[in-house]
């Protein structure tokens, strides 16, 4: 089956005190890739064809936590449950890229 969507949440951890952080430092990228893994399960997402798979460094990590959705190359800040929960239903069950979550990468 060809996949419709591919999204990568950062998971990155780095030691305490690391210049560049991480996004699991700040607040959310193991627990958003646990959300999403749950809602992916639920909703049974590898049938509408959404891959998802765990990410090291993306590479803003300012922006963190970071997902980024292909093939559109939708960068998303999810910082709780609910907003993964709307990028499932809006962006992979409607096609709808949730603006409000969108962020632009910068170095």
């Amino acid at each position: 089956m060809s996949h419709k969507y591919h999204a990568f949440m950062c998971v990155q951890s780095r030691p305490p005190g690391h210049p560049r952080g991480c996004c699991t430092s700040k607040g959310g990228g193991q627990p958003m890739f646990e959300r999403l893994m749950q809602k992916f399960q639920e909703g049974m997402l590898w049938e509408k064809g959404v891959s998802v798979a765990q990410a090291s460094c993306l590479g803003f990590c300012n922006l963190g936590p970071l997902m980024v959705v292909y093939p559109e190359g939708v960068w998303y800040q999810p910082k709780e449950a609910a907003d993964i929960d709307e990028i499932v239903a809006s962006h992979f069950g409607e096609g709808k890229v949730v603006e409000r979550l969108r962020v632009t990468p910068s170095k």
